[in-house]
């Protein structure tokens, strides 16, 4: 179920929105994040995104508390990769506290600590039947390969998909161009969603089995096939009849079979030859797509005009992949509404996310002139904040009852020594910081004791443990 309409546009840090989401809400996720370019981005002077800039280069300082939310406490697997990759750069951890230091001025395990929550989210609001598609390059994709296989699994990787773009960036003179962006598809559960995708044959380089199989050409040029109109089942009364002077049980009615005789599609070869019909090859829907894909390489022209922009046949792509009319398609980083542009125009409802108050009218002003939507008869709902419905809102003291027992009548401090703790004495603390967008729900409470309560604060939970296990007599990782 649903917390937004359909057109909604939250300005606002996707991380608040997210984690504001309802739970298995969304059909598809659909986003082009930051890569960790290592540079600041503008639009450009003149054009009606002038405004924009976002600044893709990561320091760690900027993000360790938020990654350490629930990050470093909740999700093991994610906290070595992003450790891992601190060491790679130059830095490296501290396993008494837990924390990790690196002097990288743009590191990519500072870039991991600030996805990870966020790709946590994503994964959390997807249907069961679900599919994200996350675009990246070879800045950050062997590392968000990592990272997307830890939070969705390995086995629900679906495809890595390669886009050729039309100019590649700069030409050095000691390595070859890069010219290619990487999609990772992956699913919530193996249930989901996949509609087959086509390309055109190239009736001018045709293969051997195509020109094989379509081996009969007639006036014009057009190639086509005789294919079979006989029912392979043997007991069809309905389908039985003479037609042409033949019997069988055919695949279609007699009023069908004459009309598409009238048409010239049905031959028969001579009297009493089973008739057939003739399949053209330019009718047929072309060959099933691969994952290299090199024909939506350039963003369509208009005036917006960021070096990052993606073509919106790109995404329109990818949402009739995994996408119906009327699924719910989410972007979270949606900057100048490539998703939302091509939602809407493949008629899926959508809803997007971004951080930069200019986004709001780049998305208006996209979507009123590439789906000529109106405005006035179907707005766009633009709004800060978001809060969770499905989740039960449960008086404090019924949940001080329900953390006490849930944590063996202890302190929700693994490192603190307190006992004999009643349900009265647990002070109700949030995992999630307040500060940072941390609801008053079930599921962010935790119940401390009041000397823990007193020493945590506003931190981050992930830290205040790490401050914890520091204090402890010998170096441990945890429990």
């Amino acid at each position: 179920m649903t917390n937004w309409r359909n057109r909604s546009l939250f300005v606002a840090d996707n991380i608040h929105i997210l984690r504001g989401m309802n739970s298995e809400s969304v059909d598809c996720v659909a986003t082009d994040p930051p890569f960790n370019a290592k540079r600041v981005f503008n639009a450009p002077l003149g054009s009606r995104s002038a405004a924009q800039r976002f600044d893709d280069r990561w320091r760690w300082d900027e993000v360790t508390d938020e990654w350490q939310d629930l990050i470093a406490s909740d999700h093991p697997a994610i906290k070595e990769i992003i450790e891992a990759a601190a060491v790679i750069e130059g830095g490296r951890v501290h396993h008494r506290t837990g924390r990790v230091s690196t002097g990288a001025k743009n590191s990519i395990a500072a870039y991991l600590a600030y996805m990870a929550p966020r790709i946590v989210e994503m994964h959390r609001v997807l249907k069961p039947t679900g599919v994200l598609f996350l675009q990246c390059d070879t800045e950050a994709n062997a590392y968000l390969r990592l990272l997307l296989d830890a939070v969705f699994g390995r086995a629900l990787f679906i495809n890595e998909i390669t886009r050729r773009r039309t100019t590649a960036k700069g030409y050095p003179t000691r390595r070859l161009p890069n010219n290619s962006d990487t999609v990772f598809a992956y699913g919530k559960s193996r249930k989901w969603k996949w509609n087959p995708s086509y390309e055109p044959y190239d009736l001018a380089n045709l293969d051997a089995k195509t020109l094989a199989q379509y081996d009969k050409i007639e006036g014009g040029g057009r190639r086509y096939q005789l294919d079979n109109l006989t029912h392979p089942e043997g007991n069809r009364p309905n389908l039985t009849y003479e037609f042409l002077g033949v019997t069988r049980v055919w695949r279609w009615t007699r009023e069908r079979m004459q009309a598409a005789h009238d048409a010239g599609r049905v031959v028969q070869a001579a009297p009493g030859r089973v008739p057939r019909f003739k399949r053209y090859l330019d009718e047929q829907q072309g060959r099933k797509r691969d994952d290299i894909w090199s024909d939506v390489g350039q963003a369509e022209s208009n005036d917006v005009e960021w070096a990052t922009r993606k073509p919106v046949a790109l995404y329109r792509r990818l949402i009739e992949c995994a996408t119906d009319p009327g699924d719910t398609v989410l972007d979270p980083f949606a900057g100048c509404a490539t998703t939302c542009v091509a939602a809407e125009q493949l008629q899926r409802q959508w809803v997007g996310i971004d951080i930069d108050p200019v986004a709001e009218r780049v998305t208006l002003d996209r979507l009123a002139d590439e789906t000529g939507l109106n405005m006035v008869d179907t707005p766009v709902t633009v709004r800060k904040t978001l809060r969770r419905t499905d989740i039960p809102n449960i008086p404090d003291d019924k949940l001080r009852q329900a953390l006490w027992a849930r944590q063996g009548r202890q302190c929700a401090n693994p490192y603190c020594d307190a006992e004999s703790l009643r349900a009265v004495d647990l002070a109700l603390d949030h995992r999630i910081p307040k500060v940072r967008g941390g609801d008053n729900d079930a599921l962010n409470r935790i119940g401390l004791c009041g000397n823990c309560n007193g020493r945590k604060g506003a931190k981050a939970w992930g830290l205040f443990l790490d401050e914890e296990r520091a204090k402890l007599p010998h170096e441990t990782r945890g429990r």
